[in-house]
């Protein structure tokens, strides 16, 4: 119940922001910060993609490999 209310405080007040004349928008920029972020986020996700590849486990070229290596069932 407080999350609601306290949500609902929220959005009524930036509802009045918006809809007030004295409100002031600040002109804003990324700086080299925000190039920095994205850059580690783009190494991070490429190295995470490129370590599942790499510890897949080996696919036999030819499917019967697997099962040739296995023992033979006993006959009873």
């Amino acid at each position: 119940l407080c999350i609601v209310i306290s949500v609902e405080i929220m959005r009524q007040s930036v509802k009045r922001m918006i809809d007030s004349d004295e409100t002031i928008w600040i002109e804003y920029y990324y700086s080299w910060s925000f190039a920095c972020a994205c850059a580690a986020f783009t190494l991070l996700f490429l190295s995470g993609i490129s370590l599942l590849i790499i510890s897949m486990p080996h696919m036999p070229r030819n499917p019967w490999e697997t099962c040739m290596d296995a023992d033979p069932e006993p006959i009873d």
